[in-house]
């Protein structure tokens, strides 16, 4: 596993919190307007709450007891995930949510400067698309012509082989949160037909020195 980039799985359970509030308020929304993009360097034709949180156009989303329910699971994931030498503290915030339905994505795009990132997928089915991550190691788009032989018989869907590919659309579940380091990138792609939006909401998590 060396030079790896790793990507944690959980599940959020839907119990701990308002998740059918959230959601309906949300399809409220998009509702109102398929298209909700504030983001001036974002031209994506999508439905996301980023840098428009006080528009008073569209309903606030109540994320307090969501936060709660973060906040322990980061503690989880660092305490059970993250290897470190000195004691240190973290915070986070909620940046967004997105909803997506046919005909809309999201752009490339990292989450630089913060430590980790994360998606947590509220309603996701089967005819939705996952999160696509690009591989950061520079030898990837050449390793089909390099290694033809190596490349023609491997499985691309194990994670364990995601070295030699571009990108990786790692498989998730309805209430699954992925925690990513925030300098990959990654992005949604052309969302095919649906009868529901695909939502999702995404934290970003900022390691900080215990004094």
């Amino acid at each position: 596993d060396l030079f790896s980039c790793p990507i944690y799985r959980i599940k959020i359970d839907p119990n701990l919190y308002d998740k059918e509030k959230i959601i309906n308020d949300i399809l409220y929304n998009k509702k109102l307007s398929n298209t909700r993009n504030a983001n001036p360097a974002d031209q994506c034709n999508i439905h996301h709450s980023y840098l428009d949180f006080d528009n008073e156009n569209f309903r606030d989303i109540n994320y307090d007891k969501l936060i709660a329910v973060y906040r322990n699971t980061f503690e989880e994931f660092f305490t059970k995930e993250l290897v470190t030498t000195k004691p240190f503290k973290f915070e986070f915030t909620i940046i967004n949510y997105t909803a997506i339905t046919e005909g809309q994505s999201l752009c490339v795009h990292d989450h630089l400067p913060w430590d980790f990132s994360t998606a947590h997928y509220l309603n996701l089915k089967k005819d939705h698309v996952y999160t696509r991550f690009d591989n950061p190691a520079s030898s990837a788009p050449y390793l089909i012509h390099i290694q033809s032989n190596l490349y023609d018989i491997i499985d691309p869907n194990k994670t364990e082989n995601s070295y030699m590919f571009e990108n990786n659309s790692p498989i998730a579940e309805e209430d699954d949160m992925v925690i990513f380091p925030s300098s990959l990138n990654h992005e949604v792609v052309l969302q095919g037909p649906t009868t529901e939006p695909r939502i999702t909401i995404s934290a970003n998590i900022r390691i900080k020195k215990d004094e």
